[in-house]
């Protein structure tokens, strides 16, 4: 029985991981199916808007044309301009109105050609007669002429919007006698819709505003994305396919109904959240079944592994369930019983061992620093420079009652700033003054702790290596509280103007210091490891040249 039921577990896992495939799988092939059909849509709307597109580009390119030629290369034009102030002019003014019909008969598109001699008042105009503006004709002749009279014409084609309508205009001048040729743009969206025979609707817009059938835009609350040069994009929740394209200072927009256009497109977009949600009511209830027979018993074991993580000892796991999850609870409270006592007896074991280590770093470092100070001593006795001792012996006292008197494993970092200016003042009044100490310390990190006789010990390293060149020693320590990712941070910085380190000495210092005693002396790595011990994770060290020899000391505080 007990077999049976293991087999079933294994089968309905596989069940589960079997639904779960076929819905990703399925949904995103169907995604994918969905995005092929979108592009193929999208290349086949591009291809129609590049037609009409071709067309009018060809059609604006034909009117800059016919309008240089009217201003520069026509006879009738050039007798206007000759005959100003003459009655004999009107014949020409004729002929070029002829020129103008039959320009328009050409071109479907142009709404007017419009002539203007602003110095004599004389006016021309020739509508589109396909169109029949009637009343409008004469609002956008009065708009023009004082457009012309009394603003700057601007340079190449622009929009101009006259009572309700967007109008793209071409000006050309001559002698103060101006040949307008204007596009009708909600006209012209109507003509490609009835020559193309066009699903969609087109649309000039630029990105301030529509130019045309801005009724059916706004009505539809189409988005336009005057910046967007993907080869298409979807607005009002994919209810309209829009593709575009840059015309002049403006683009020309294709928009047709996308989603709502096939109920097979409906479905095809649903498909994937259906069998995906399909797959997830199945999970929902395998996982009430397995939740019943493996999750409970499964959930009591996880909260009790959490309790133990935060450090509580203490708890057991209630039995339950079936046979074998009685015998893991059974075994793991077991193991909780031994681990407690297992730990106490390593806690105990381990804080015996870090005091031994503390106390074993401590006594290499005072006899090596003392056995310093008693030899420069006697190499003043030796020269009977009684003075000089005198003051070494004082600075040294100050030293023996600062280590002998202390009992503590930590001092305020201050204190230890003060020793290692007693030492230089000791070396000073041995060496008559080849060192030089200056010290900086924010108020921050002045009662921070750090391990005696530390600090001191790089000290006497950099009087012991850079004191061997020509001049003054100068050492600096400068020490920085700051703030990195949230955490507070001690930033203790030891430099020298010394030779600094060898290139030989420093990759061992900052890759191998644990395992080179014999290259760095007991000094460096002794104090190194009496940071580690007392700080752990939270303790940083660095060596490196800059000037000198440099050592980065970085603390968590």
């Amino acid at each position: 029985m007990k077999d049976k039921i293991l087999l079933k577990h294994k089968i309905l896992f596989s069940i589960f991981g079997v639904i779960i495939l076929f819905s990703l799988v399925f949904g995103t092939g169907m995604r994918m199916a969905i995005k092929q059909i979108e592009q193929q849509i999208a290349k086949s709307n591009n291809a129609s808007l590049q037609v009409y597109y071709n067309t009018l580009q060809s059609e604006i390119e034909r009117s800059e044309v016919f309008i240089t030629n009217t201003v520069y290369h026509n006879d009738a034009f050039d007798q206007f301009l000759a005959l100003r102030g003459d009655p004999g002019r009107s014949p020409f003014v004729g002929e070029i109105m002829d020129r103008f019909s039959e320009e328009l008969k050409d071109n479907q598109d142009v709404a007017a050609y419009l002539l203007y001699d602003t110095g004599t008042g004389v006016r021309g105009s020739v509508f589109n007669s396909i169109v029949g503006y009637g009343s409008v004709k004469e609002e956008i002749t009065d708009s023009f002429g004082t457009f012309l009279e009394e603003e700057e014409v601007p340079l190449g084609w622009f929009i101009k919007r006259i009572g309700s309508r967007s109008f793209l205009c071409r000006v050309m001048e001559r002698d103060n006698t101006f040949v307008v040729g204007i596009y009708d743009l909600p006209q012209a969206s109507k003509n490609a819709k009835l020559f193309y025979s066009y699903e969609g609707e087109i649309v000039f817009f630029n990105n301030q505003e529509i130019f045309s059938n801005e009724d059916f835009v706004q009505k539809n609350g189409i988005y336009l994305n005057y910046l967007d040069d993907s080869d298409y994009y979807f607005s009002n929740s994919k209810n309209y396919m829009v593709v575009q394209k840059q015309l002049i200072h403006f683009k020309v927009a294709l928009i047709s109904e996308f989603y709502n256009s096939s109920v097979v497109l409906k479905f095809l977009y649903m498909s994937p959240y259906l069998y995906i949600a399909l797959g997830f009511v199945t999970v929902w209830i395998l996982i009430g079944y397995l939740k019943s027979i493996l999750f409970r018993p499964m959930d009591s074991l996880v909260q009790a592994m959490q309790k133990i993580e935060e450090g509580d000892l203490n708890v057991r796991v209630e039995e339950q369930g079936g046979r074998e999850f009685q015998k893991v609870q059974q075994a793991f409270n077991h193991m909780i019983s031994e681990i407690t006592t297992l730990k106490i007896k390593s806690y105990e074991q381990q804080i015996a061992r870090e005091k031994a280590q503390l106390y074993a770093l401590k006594m290499q470092i005072r006899p090596h620093f003392f056995l310093n100070c008693l030899k420069s001593i006697f190499g003043l006795a030796q020269s009977e420079k009684i003075g000089q001792i005198q003051k070494a012996v004082v600075y040294l006292g100050t030293h023996l009652r600062y280590v002998f008197d202390q009992q503590s494993d930590l001092i305020p970092l201050e204190k230890e700033m003060q020793m290692c200016e007693n030492y230089i003042e000791l070396h000073r009044s041995i060496e008559s003054g080849r060192a030089e100490i200056h010290i900086s310390m924010d108020e921050g990190v002045r009662m921070m702790k750090v391990p005696p006789v530390s600090c001191l010990t790089l000290i006497e390293n950099c009087m012991k290596h850079g004191m061997a060149q020509d001049g003054t020693l100068q050492i600096r320590i400068d020490a920085r509280s700051l703030e990195m990712d949230g955490r507070h941070l001690a930033d203790i910085v030891i430099r020298d103007n010394g030779p600094g380190f060898s290139e030989e000495l420093l990759s061992e210092l900052n890759h191998h210091l644990d395992e080179t005693a014999a290259l760095t002396g007991v000094g460096i790595r002794n104090v190194i490891q009496r940071f580690r011990l007392i700080y752990g994770e939270d303790f940083a060290v660095q060596f490196s040249n800059q000037g000198g020899a440099k050592i980065n000391l970085m603390i968590q505080i």
